[in-house]
């Protein structure tokens, strides 16, 4: 054997070994959502604040590194809530790429869990990072609730029985967190050039319409859910619903009113609150742009999940082809 193909050959068990030991190790050290609230719990009380929330960003690198860096820069938040779709699916690589985004943020940063998250063994993932599915907790006179209805369908009796309890507390704000919201804002969805009815909700109806009573019976001052991939603001029995899923997952419909990069800048102060939307480079609002951003954003996603596994095939590759060439020249040849 030549020399380099011994080389490559050296390089290709190593990065096997580093594939192994990199699947063991875990992500973090557990726990996150806990740490986040006790740094938030540490900081002097004050009427006047404000939180990040945000939610999908699921495969768009970009676009989450620009959040947290815009955060970072401004300096002016609480914390941050990710509302859900943190990951493409729950597989730990993927788990470990968002941590790694995450943690770089100088702000306690909160997640709750989505749908994308429990796929792939994502529960199991999820909890060993991030701890408990639902929480809650208190900074002066305002509760945060953060909600687990990531299966899609309905926010079990459990947890309701949570809510309620919670929600009885005495506090002057009450927010709830959640990833899939108990309605589609829409009627109905221009997707790929086709209308198609929208249904990106809780599927459960009579539970969601449990939730909706809830919370308007409690006067929760505003709910905040993703899972639909844009910007919706909408009042139901009194109370507000934010939706917020821009966080850099994919965006094909074309609606620029609606569909774009952000998250939302919330504020405190006093019994007074307000809210601004802040905007990041999106794809043009035609189909095709969105498409092939789309299909980029896939692309490179796959390749910085996968590049260990790909560096490895390449060195095969060329360590089959070293070996062997003098034989496939022959052959080619013999071809001729």
């Amino acid at each position: 054997m030549k020399k380099r193909d011994k080389i490559i050959l050296g390089v290709i068990v190593l990065l096997l070994i580093w594939v192994i030991i990199w699947n063991v190790l875990p992500v973090g050290t557990g726990n996150w959502n806990e740490k986040q609230i006790q740094q938030i719990q540490s900081v002097s009380s004050s009427d006047n604040f404000c939180f990040a929330a945000m939610g999908d960003n699921k495969n768009g690198f970009k676009t989450f590194d620009l959040i947290v860096d815009d955060l970072d820069k401004k300096k002016d938040f609480l914390f941050a809530i990710n509302v859900g779709d943190l990951v493409y699916d729950g597989e730990k690589e993927k788990y470990r790429i968002y941590y790694n985004e995450m943690s770089e943020a100088n702000l306690p940063f909160l997640v709750g869990i989505g749908n994308h998250d429990i796929t792939e063994n994502g529960r199991a993932n999820y909890f060993d990072i991030f701890g408990n599915f639902y929480y809650s907790f208190s900074y002066n006179n305002s509760l945060f609730i953060v909600l687990d209805d990531a299966n899609q369908k309905n926010i079990d009796s459990q947890q309701m029985a949570f809510l309620e309890s919670e929600l009885k507390k005495d506090f002057r704000n009450k927010f709830v967190f959640l990833h899939v919201p108990p309605f589609d804002p829409r009627a109905y969805i221009v997707y790929l050039g086709a209308n198609r009815t929208a249904e990106h909700s809780l599927s459960d109806k009579e539970n969601a319409q449990k939730f909706v009573d809830l919370v308007s019976r409690y006067n929760v001052t505003t709910v905040f859910a993703s899972h639909i991939h844009g910007y919706f603001n909408e009042t139901l029995k009194n109370v507000p619903y934010i939706i917020t899923g821009g966080a850099g997952g994919e965006i094909l419909p074309s609606d620029p009113e609606h569909y774009f990069y952000h998250y939302i800048k919330f504020c405190v102060d006093g019994n007074k609150t307000n809210y601004e939307i802040v905007k990041f480079p999106s794809p043009s609002p035609n189909t095709l742009s969105r498409l092939i951003h789309s299909a980029w954003l896939y692309s490179w996603y796959y390749v910085v999940v996968h590049r260990y596994e790909i560096a490895i095939f390449v060195l095969v590759v060329l360590l089959i082809f070293d070996v062997f060439y003098q034989q496939i020249k022959n052959f080619l040849k013999k071809k001729k």
